[in-house]
């Protein structure tokens, strides 16, 4: 690769927002996404033309456009991300004279329940295990899958999953968790939308918010809500009425501590997750026993959907 000697020339600043402007395709989302303010990014996206020499992007009145150059350098910068963040990993591991660490990356619906339980199997209370673990969105984790940043990951999928290892991928219906006393909450099998239509419904900010706008369900007095996590919806139903509408993954953490009724909503499509682990690592026998217990947790949340499925 011809960059390989370059890209000593360029601040770690600098590089990052470059890969944030690709995965994002504009300079405001990259400024939002590393939390800098776009007059910032364009100045370091401008340093970074300049000490590469030529145009990596062509502006446009909606985003810009990666030039060949920038898709090539990227694949580069990527490659460089992955070896520092394996290289700081290993020197912290090697600080500590320790090899018994977790470095973990999930979104919340993973973080209830699953996560918990696959430590607890661990026993890591009996152990001196280091655990980093980080709550995050589905693109941030994705991200770190890619540089290196973590070594598992569980993620809310929308695309196809690309530079990463996947350990584990699943879809499994959204669940709609039926307040106690409800009117729907005396029949146990799944839910169409039309039936829900009279109430309002707290629906999920992906592809239950499309589905909801796309159905021709009428309106009335209730309009849906949309919400950023499954967590949010539920409490929400909890303060404020509504019929949330949850991954799996939540609503099995809430219906062992909430009066309810749990049911699958069938014409809304499925909830796409994955377990992820980054391409070159050297995953220690920590990380594949914390791997195993995770995907027998998630396989626990598969079993009780099936039981679900049955009382239809």
């Amino acid at each position: 690769m011809i960059f390989v000697n370059q890209i000593s020339m360029f601040t770690h600043n600098q590089l990052k927002v470059f890969s944030a402007i690709m995965q994002t395709g504009s300079v405001s989302a990259a400024g939002r996404r590393l939390n800098l303010s776009q007059p910032s990014v364009s100045r370091l996206l401008s340093d970074l033309e300049r000490e590469f020499g030529v145009p990596l992007f062509r502006r446009r009145s909606k985003g810009v456009t990666p030039l060949p150059e920038a898709e090539e350098f990227y694949q580069e910068v990527e490659r460089n991300f992955l070896a520092l963040a394996n290289l700081d990993e290993v020197a912290t591991q090697i600080a500590r004279k320790d090899r018994g660490s977790l470095s973990i990356a999930t979104i919340t619906a993973a973080s209830l329940d699953i996560v918990p339980q696959a430590l607890k199997r661990l026993n890591i209370a009996e152990k001196n295990i280091r655990i980093d673990w980080r709550v995050r969105s589905s693109n941030w984790i994705l991200d770190y899958a890619r540089f290196g940043a973590m070594r598992t990951g569980f993620a809310y999928v929308s695309r196809s999953l690309k530079e990463m290892n996947i350990l584990y991928e699943g879809s499994l219906p959204h669940v709609c968790f039926v307040p106690e006393g409800h009117p729907l909450s005396a029949d146990q099998g799944a839910l169409k939308l039309d039936q829900m239509a009279p109430y309002q419904i707290i629906g999920l900010r992906n592809e239950v918010e499309s589905a909801l706008s796309l159905s021709d369900l009428p309106v009335g007095e209730h309009p849906p809500v949309t919400v950023e996590t499954s967590l949010a919806a539920l409490t929400l139903c909890k303060t404020c009425g509504g019929l949330p509408v949850v991954d799996a993954f939540t609503a099995c953490h809430w219906w062992k501590g909430n009066k309810g009724q749990p049911r699958i909503v069938e014409d809304l499509p499925l909830y796409r997750f994955a377990v992820v682990e980054p391409i070159g690592i050297n995953a220690s026998q920590i990380d594949r026993d914390f791997q195993d217990c995770l995907i027998e947790e998630i396989e626990r949340v598969v079993s009780w959907i099936k039981r679900l499925r049955e009382k239809n």
